[in-house]
């Protein structure tokens, strides 16, 4: 992610997410959702789809105004990113997905 230069530093930020891609039976989906923190390697964010690890996805993050700066006055950021932890708790009906960024997607 352009602007975060420590991969491992993790920011606790709520921001609106949409995340598209296949859900563990195939079938493609659109969600909108929100992260709970992200680094310059990648993203945790809710769900309440069923995720598979190593599932990819195709990721658009609303950028507030004081993040834009960061990317190129951009007020979203789109990236390709794979599943690499599901974190589903019983009885909840949203999963905590980690998710590694693979590079920015096209518009």
């Amino acid at each position: 992610m352009v602007g975060i230069t420590d991969r491992e530093r993790r920011i606790s930020l709520h921001l609106s997410l949409e995340a598209s891609g296949d859900d563990v039976s195939g079938a493609p989906f659109v969600e909108a959702t929100r992260t709970l923190n992200l680094s310059g390697g990648g993203v945790l964010f809710e769900s309440q789809k069923r995720l598979l690890v190593g599932s990819q996805l195709n990721l658009r993050i609303q950028l507030p105004p004081p993040l834009r700066k960061h990317f190129g006055g951009q007020s979203e950021y789109r990236a390709r990113a794979v599943v690499c932890r599901v974190e589903r708790f019983e009885g909840g009906a949203v999963s905590r997905i980690g998710a590694r960024f693979l590079g920015e997607a096209g518009a």
